[in-house]
């Protein structure tokens, strides 16, 4: 009788446990299903749509043919593309380098003790507020090679107007200049925060031990910096790989294509040529560049034990 009575109260107990666990599951399902759901509708499928999208010859009129890889190889043949593929690189990594490097700087001005610091934190975040597009026609209006401010300041001081946005180079510099405007502020902002958080404890400590300014930075702040560096950096690179409307407000891939990125590209063919076989392939592209720079971040985090 003991041994079947403790038989059966091992099973009521499992049916308990049981019981219980499908409560928690069945709560699961009801709470996170949606929001799955609604993810793989928004994220997913449209990714799937774009791939599939790519091996076709689709326009306006619809979907067509099965063309396999005759995009990918117009892609690869297309002057265009290639130099748009170069300049969104070099636009991606110098303007986050040098976001990077200045928010850094203005954080530690603006991390000083001075009178106004609350003023000068409210300033800084001017630019940002500052809608991206807006931003792109006030940088197209100050490099106008005939009405521009600059071009004004530089006759104004002797010097020879110089056509910004007319020449390749110097409109690259342009574009890569107003989107280092644009966002240094916040991501100063983000460095401030990080650097609040540093405890004052240490910079004594090494103070007693005789170390300057530049010790104080390079082995207190910079070390306790560094993981919220590359988060930083990791995260505005990849944003800036798909952005285009600084480009669609300042200078439209102009002059020819020497300030085009693959985003406007992608809005190009799509929405001007309804090619959006063609435009998907293009945004395959784009997605495998964003996917090595993540892959590239996520070593970079294990590396430096972020």
């Amino acid at each position: 009788m003991a041994i079947s009575s403790m038989t059966q109260a091992a099973a009521g107990r499992r049916r308990r446990w049981f019981s219980a666990r499908a409560r928690l599951i069945t709560l699961f399902c009801i709470l996170v299903l949606p929001a799955l759901a609604l993810r793989l509708f928004t994220a997913v499928w449209p990714i799937i749509a774009t791939i599939d999208w790519s091996f076709r010859r689709v326009d306006a009129m619809g979907a067509g043919n099965y063309v396999g890889f005759a995009n990918y190889s117009r892609f690869l043949g297309d002057q265009v593309m290639t130099a748009s593929f170069s300049f969104t690189f070099w636009y991606v990594i110098a303007s986050t380098i040098l976001q990077i490097c200045l928010g850094l700087l203005v954080s530690l001005l603006l991390n000083a003790a001075f009178k106004g610091r609350a003023i000068a934190r409210s300033i800084n975040l001017i630019p940002w507020a500052v809608p991206l597009i807006v931003a792109a026609m006030g940088f197209r209006w100050l490099l106008d090679d005939q009405y521009g401010l600059i071009n004004d300041l530089l006759i104004r001081v002797g010097l020879p107007p110089v056509h910004w946005l007319i020449q390749a180079d110097t409109a690259r510099l342009g574009v890569i200049a107003a989107n280092v405007w644009r966002n240094t502020p916040f991501i100063a902002m983000i460095f401030l925060a990080g650097l609040q958080g540093i405890p004052q404890d240490l910079y004594e400590a090494a103070q007693l031990d005789g170390a300057g300014p530049v010790q104080l930075f390079r082995y207190v702040t910079l070390p306790l910096v560094l993981p919220l560096v590359i988060t930083m950096s990791m995260f505005f690179a990849i944003w800036q790989l798909a952005s285009f409307d600084l480009i669609y407000g300042m200078t439209q891939g102009g002059p020819g294509f020497a300030t085009s990125v693959l985003a406007w590209q992608i809005y190009k063919q799509a929405f001007q040529a309804f090619n959006f076989g063609y435009a998907s392939a293009i945004s395959v592209v784009l997605l495998l560049v964003i996917a090595l720079f993540g892959a590239f971040g996520y070593m970079l985090f294990r590396t430096r034990q972020v």
